[in-house]
């Protein structure tokens, strides 16, 4: 905790797509605003992989990122929205 305090730069932990998503999508639904998604989508992008950054840069650069936001998350497959996590998030917690 005190090295992400110290050096905040060395602190920035990788992000899933699914997650940077689910993040656009809540701010999508929170604020309604193409700006506020636009800006949680600059945020998120450093935390990518290059791999995913196409994704996240082509909601981005829509020329209307909520709307286009919108229905990239209609159009995900359910498979995607149900997906089980192989690891837990908090290993610490896992007693099984």
């Amino acid at each position: 905790m005190l090295q992400a305090v110290l050096n905040p730069t060395t602190a920035i932990k990788p992000m899933c797509l699914l997650t940077a998503i689910t993040v656009m999508a809540l701010v999508a639904r929170i604020h309604g605003t193409d700006k506020a998604v636009r800006e949680a989508g600059f945020r998120v992008l450093p935390r990518l992989k290059p791999a995913y950054m196409p994704v996240v840069l082509k909601i981005i650069n829509a020329p209307a990122p909520l709307a286009h936001m919108n229905q990239f998350v209609e159009t995900l497959p359910e498979h995607i929205l149900t997906m089980k996590v192989s690891t837990p998030a908090l290993p610490m917690l896992d007693v099984g």
